[in-house]
């Protein structure tokens, strides 16, 4: 079964604990990433990353979109808690390689996002070779528009991606119910939602729902 993660990108902590508690007291940590969002990073820094490990006991992912000294970002957030964080693929290979090192040393994972990378597929091949742990295809929706792509496009890049990368591959960008399915169908490991949980009118129900979805 693919890994659902949720995105908690709201600068609020409060609401980011509630949601994350009232879906993990519900559904438990199976299958379950919590998402600790840049927004909350840039407002909260470690005490939102402790905060929300502590609340809720989850693999976390410290969203924090790494551009340079990827040892030292990856020793603050996997010691205030995250399981995992972030670096963007624009960065460096020696950005990347020093965030790999030091994960190493603390059991952490690396995520290389590719959001808005010109040549996302080529930049995948290439950060594969490096050895990170998961490779996000991350196309947000206003580009998704721009580039013209369509749902079907983006699943047979996916899939492309899938046959080359050693890399878990994770997927983002606007992941509305319905569309989960055809992802993992693609080959996508891990599936990222933001707002269709966490702004929907009941978060549980909807995360239950996703993981029905790519069950």
């Amino acid at each position: 079964m693919a890994i659902l993660q949720i995105a908690l990108d709201t600068h609020d902590l409060i609401t980011a604990i509630r949601i994350a508690s009232s879906i993990v007291s519900e559904l438990g940590c199976e299958n379950i990433w919590i998402e600790a969002g840049t927004p909350l990073i840039k407002s909260w820094g470690i005490i939102g990353i402790d905060s929300l490990k502590k609340a809720t006991g989850c693999f976390l992912v410290a969203d924090t979109k790494t551009m340079d000294t990827g040892d030292y970002e990856a020793e603050i957030v996997l010691g205030a808690g995250a399981n995992a964080f972030s670096i963007l693929s624009l960065a460096s290979d020696e950005t990347i390689r020093a965030g790999l090192e030091q994960a190493r040393k603390m059991n952490g994972l690396v995520i290389v996002d590719l959001i808005n990378h010109p040549n996302p597929v080529e930049r995948a091949i290439e950060i594969d070779k490096l050895g990170v742990d998961i490779i996000l295809y991350h196309v947000g929706i206003d580009v998704q528009k721009k580039r013209g792509l369509t749902i079907d496009q983006l699943i047979d890049e996916i899939i492309e991606l899938k046959k080359v990368l050693k890399a878990k591959l994770a997927v983002a960008g606007g992941i509305k119910h319905g569309r989960a399915k055809p992802l993992v169908e693609a080959g996508a490991d891990i599936i990222i939602v933001g707002s269709a949980i966490t702004k929907a009118e009941d978060p549980v129900e909807s995360t239950r729902r996703f993981l029905e979805e790519i069950s």
